[in-house]
């Protein structure tokens, strides 16, 4: 009689049925988060204008705070368009033009600001935000821009003698600079491309960005003498050093809590109030 010890048998037949059951799981579940990745990407595709090119709410605190300080403004656009704005100041003196970030409301700024003697402060609000009509876009930013610095002329009849930008608003300091103004970045945005895959890294590769508004190279290297960065929020402090690194020969400023006031005084040179 002969006996078959089966027990080996039975013990492989168990862990070949684990392995191919965990390996069934672990594909499975790899499969999942595939298809969760392709739809986040996929999601990001789809609004990535919104996400490079954001609207600010208006502020009602921030409108209320300084309607008895400053000037109503208005910049016409070509296509019609008409952007609403401040002059906070003297008009006489030296204008100062504040590009705003994408989402922030101009009146914002000059509630932090408060005042700024010696200087007329100009800014507007994008095409899109802040009550403002129309959709913003890479093709109508730069165009805006443009269009805002004019008016921004229009003020005192003299083209400004410094610009300031905070986030993406730098890019458009950047690029509307031709005269020597000086320059003062704030928390700065230098490429949409890099600040979109900074903000979501692996889950939206920079390769799949099609936004390409940065500034300009020329530009770049030409405004770095005059130009100060200011690292303002915390938040930002990375995003801001790693552009401050693209202007070699730029200041760097910590605001550190300081009131906006102060800072713009110590970043402007003395030539913008002779």
């Amino acid at each position: 009689m002969i006996i078959l010890n089966l027990s080996p048998m039975i013990r492989n037949f168990k862990i070949t049925s684990f392995l191919k059951n965990m390996l069934f799981r672990i594909l499975r579940l790899a499969g999942i988060l595939a298809v969760i990745y392709v739809s986040m990407v996929f999601y990001l595709a789809l609004t990535e204008r919104r996400n490079a090119f954001p609207r600010a709410i208006y502020h009602k605190e921030a409108n209320e705070a300084i309607q008895n300080k400053v000037k109503q403004l208005s910049c016409s656009l070509e296509d019609g368009t008409i952007l609403n704005g401040f002059s906070l100041g003297n008009e006489t003196d030296p204008t100062l033009l504040y590009y705003p970030e994408a989402d922030e409301d101009a009146a914002q700024f000059l509630a932090q600001l408060d005042s700024l003697p010696g200087v007329s402060v100009v800014t507007f609000n994008y095409r899109g935000s802040a009550q403002n009509k129309g959709t913003p876009s890479e093709e109508t930013f730069a165009q805006d821009a443009a269009q805002i610095a004019e008016c921004a002329t229009q003020v005192n009849g003299q083209s400004p003698r410094a610009l300031v930008g905070r986030g993406m608003g730098a890019i458009a300091a950047i690029n509307q600079q031709s005269n020597h103004e000086q320059i003062i970045l704030i928390d700065p945005i230098l490429d949409i491309a890099d600040a979109i895959h900074q903000k979501y890294g692996f889950l939206y590769p920079k390769f799949l960005v099609r936004t390409n508004f940065k500034a300009d190279s020329d530009k770049l290297k030409n405004a770095q003498k005059n130009t100060t960065v200011v690292s303002d929020k915390k938040q930002f402090e990375s995003r801001t050093y790693l552009e401050y690194s693209k202007l070699g020969n730029a200041k760097l400023i910590l605001r550190n809590g300081e009131s906006l006031q102060k800072l713009l005084f110590s970043a402007l040179k003395s030539s913008l109030f002779q």
